[in-house]
């Protein structure tokens, strides 16, 4: 929508009648026999997987400050910070209205997500040819790095009208796409880690891929280059694939597929055949990221699920329920890097219903559960006593620790920060301070 950070209102309902029978006739594929069982059961085999895929083992040797392990000594390990990216876009921030409704946000935010989305889209973004609105991305920038939050900017370049500034007749010239492009990447270079750089290539065919990421490439060569479409968690939606394949036989530079979900919007994908579509996708060897998932709970009809009759409908709690099934089918996924929920508050979500809060601020059942889920099922806590070598091990969820160590009759701590990383070692040393 021109004047806004988000254009989705404006986006008609993409899929095709030749889509959307592509989606029935996946659905048809899956068996039809004890549906409700087999998701069920899909939910354990994630668990399970989760526990080999997303966990390490790790130990801590407490030492005296002569170097000396230290037997009985009792740590504490608290993860801080996950590796795995927990992320929604951040339109809302400084744009819900009021002050108390903004800080709202901007708190629920920062409890629940290490990774956000800020908009580029070139209609509103750069409404006077010249004139970027860097100051609204620069206070969101400097707020995401002060909690922690990563980030993606999306997208630089869009075949829909949001992605066509108002002062240009049709899509710019290249010269002035590689200067968006380069412009924006290196303003914010080591501060914006990802970028989707042209969006929805396979669906709106007016720009090409190869050049606007060799530009990406050249312009800041660390940050992380992703490729995003839709309609894959229905179909697979194979042009897409296509495309990609395509541009690796080419050598264009990307490092990450952005798989929307929430095409067609009512559809409740079933985990096998999620499971099947992150697995082709995979095969390209670059990292998934579950770019846009928006389940609603407006009481939408439920469509492209084994859930039938008149209480198959969006609500709330099929909303909080579908949410962390999905994610927990993401999570168990090794390639599978990020998942981005699409509008955090239904205030202004571009789907109706489609927040984890509802209009007045207050949390649905799917925040309250994702925020479990992220934040106490999939952190690890724990602590104990060092054995006579000195050890204390553990197994934890990839990301950042704090350790706390203590000992001895006058009680010498020390304190460290470490790294529990998928492809290890985690073998940590802790040295207690020397005795006053």
């Amino acid at each position: 929508m021109a004047g806004t950070e988000n254009p989705a209102p404006d986006v008609p309902i993409r899929a095709g009648a030749w889509a959307l029978a592509l989606a029935a006739a996946a659905a048809a594929a899956e068996p039809a026999t004890r549906p409700a069982r087999k998701e069920e059961e899909r939910v354990a085999d994630a668990e399970r997987r989760i526990e080999k895929v997303r966990k390490a083992d790790a130990s801590v040797r407490i030492v005296s400050a002569g170097g000396r392990p230290v037997a009985g000594a009792r740590v504490a390990v608290v993860q801080t910070r996950h590796d795995f990216l927990f992320g929604c876009n951040i339109y809302g921030f400084d744009r819900c209205g009021t002050e108390r409704e903004n800080e709202a946000y901007k708190r629920r935010f920062a409890e629940l997500f290490n990774y956000a989305t800020t908009g580029f889209y070139w209609r509103s973004y750069e409404p006077v040819r010249g004139k970027p609105d860097y100051a609204y991305t620069d206070k969101v920038v400097a707020w995401c790095r002060k909690y922690g939050i990563r980030l993606k900017g999306h997208p630089l370049l869009w075949g829909h009208r949001a992605g066509i500034p108002a002062w240009s007749d049709g899509q710019p010239d290249p010269a002035a796409q590689r200067k968006r492009v380069t412009e924006n990447m290196q303003r914010y270079a080591g501060k914006i880690e990802f970028w989707e750089v042209v969006n929805e290539p396979a669906h709106l065919k007016g720009l090409k891929i190869d050049q606007p990421y060799r530009w990406a490439r050249q312009a800041d060569p660390k940050a992380h280059l992703i490729v995003n479409d839709y309609y894959v968690m229905a179909t697979g939606y194979r042009p897409f694939l296509e495309l990609l394949r395509q541009a690796q036989a080419d050598g264009m530079p990307f490092d990450g597929v952005g798989i929307q979900a929430h095409e067609p919007r009512t559809m409740r994908f079933g985990l096998d055949q999620v499971g099947r579509f992150l697995d082709l996708y995979a095969g390209l060897g670059v990292d998934l990221h579950i770019t846009e998932f928006t389940p609603c709970s407006a009481g939408q009809k439920i469509t492209g699920s084994h859930l039938t009759g008149p209480k198959a409908v969006w609500d709330e709690a099929a909303q909080a329920d579908y949410a962390v099934k999905f994610y927990k089918a993401c999570f168990a996924h090794p390639a599978v890097v990020a998942i981005t929920w699409w509008d955090l508050c239904d205030k202004r979500s571009w789907l109706k219903g489609g927040g984890m809060l509802r209009e007045d601020f207050t949390c649905k059942p799917v925040y309250t559960a994702l925020k479990k889920l992220i934040h106490e099922d999939w952190t690890t806590r724990c602590a104990g006593d060092t054995g006579p070598d000195g050890l204390f091990r553990f197994r934890g969820f990839h990301g950042s620790y704090a350790v706390k160590a203590a000992a001895g009759p006058g009680e010498a701590q020390a304190e460290a920060v470490r790294r529990l990383s998928s492809n290890g070692p985690n073998a940590w040393t802790v040295k207690l301070p020397a005795r006053p």
